[in-house]
This record gives C-alpha cells, structure tokens and sequence, in this order.
C-alpha cells in the first residue's frame, strides 16, 4: 500500500493552516498539516493529488479548484499552476511522470491535429489535412501488416483513398456539415448586397443559421 503524503513541517515555503481541508470536508484527521494554496484554500498532499488526478482521468489538463467560495454554494474555480499543484501536492517522481504525460497527450489533443488510434490508443498526427485515411504505425508494426483509420468516424478504413468527404463505414459523415445542412432558415428584413449565405466555422465551436435577406426598398 502507498505511504501516505504529508507536509514538511518546517517548509517555509508553504502556507500552512490550521482548518478543515477544503477539498475533503468530510475528512476528520486533525493531525494532518493543511497549507494553503493560492486561491486561499486549505488542502492537504492526498486530497491535492487524488483531486488533480482526477481531473486529468476526465481528459481535463487544467486543474481548478472545487472548493465552495466562503459563505457561498458557488464554486471558486480558481486555476492553479501545475507548479503549484507539484508541489503543494508532494508528487512522487512517478506521479509526476504521470502528470506530465497525461497533460502533454491532453494539450496535444486539444491544440494540435492528433486523435488517438481507435485500436492502441495511440495519438497519431494527420499529415494531410484533405485526407481522412490516416495510417498508425503502431498498429501496423504490432499486426505486421497496414492498419489505417477513418479520422472523421475513427473506424477501421473502408473503401478507396484519399478521400476528404467520408470513407465507406456506415454512419461516416461529417457533424459540422450535417449541422449546416439542417440549420433553421431565417429572413430578415434588411437591405444587403451580399445573396444568401452560410456561414460554419468549426475550429471555434460556433455556428449561425441560413440567412436570408431581402431588400426591402422594393
């Protein structure tokens, strides 16, 4: 079994407090050193990193604090640095491995062109942005022979490549464009040079229906 985590006593880097730890309100040890982290809560080692690993388990890589603000049922919410949470939680060389790791596959899924292969799991980066077909190296070597996905359906490949639009799996079609094709309709009474248009930008997750504008000087 783990060794349990615990503060330093004579760390003067750290805060230390004497009150319920915040992210464990139910935790009834007073012997335990609390420190207090930047957003004014008290935590203590376990509680940090079972919380943080939590986050990261639920594909999250920036740690926010749970705790209830003072007299309030809102949520503080502040962030805390990965520094701060290093060493406020006493992360073992193991779990700081972990973190990083995590963190680093989370950040490259979220701001980069990987998706994880639908087989090992591996993230895998597509070189070519008008091509779904996209090849895992992984499993090719692990299979002795090609292993390729659909990027849109994340299924094995079915059909010819390249191919941009969809590959030959049931129920490979593109969200973002199905969402366009079914958008409401809506005219408005306004005067524009401009005919009908669509408008769908999918990097930032927003999307506006069809507008139709009439000139309403004839």
């Amino acid at each position: 079994m783990e060794a349990e985590k615990s503060y330093d006593p004579g760390d003067s880097t750290l805060k230390f407090v004497n009150r319920q730890d915040d992210l464990d309100p139910l935790d009834d040890d007073l012997v335990s050193l609390r420190a207090e982290m930047s957003c004014g809560h008290a935590v203590t080692p376990q509680s940090l990193t079972g919380w943080c690993r939590s986050l990261l388990d639920q594909g999250q890589c920036k740690f926010m604090c749970p705790a209830l603000k003072n007299g309030t049922l809102q949520k503080c919410g502040a962030e805390w640095s990965y520094q701060e949470v290093r060493r406020l939680a006493a992360l073992t060389t193991e779990e700081m491995q972990h973190f990083e790791k995590t963190m680093a596959a989370l950040a490259a899924a979220i701001y980069c062109e990987y998706k994880s292969c639908p087989v090992c799991r591996t993230f895998v980066q597509r070189q070519a942005l008008s091509n779904l077909n996209v090849l895992c190296t992984v499993c090719t070597a692990d299979k002795g022979q090609r292993y390729e996905f659909c990027w849109q359906c994340l299924k094995q490949w079915k059909g010819p490549a390249p191919r941009s639009d969809r590959c030959n799996n049931d129920g490979c079609i593109n969200q973002d464009l199905e969402l366009l094709k079914n958008c409401k309709t809506t005219t408005l009474p306004q005067k524009l040079t401009t005919n009908n248009y669509r408008r769908k930008r999918t990097n930032n997750i927003y999307s506006t229906p069809l507008l139709l504008f009439k000139d309403t000087d004839h």
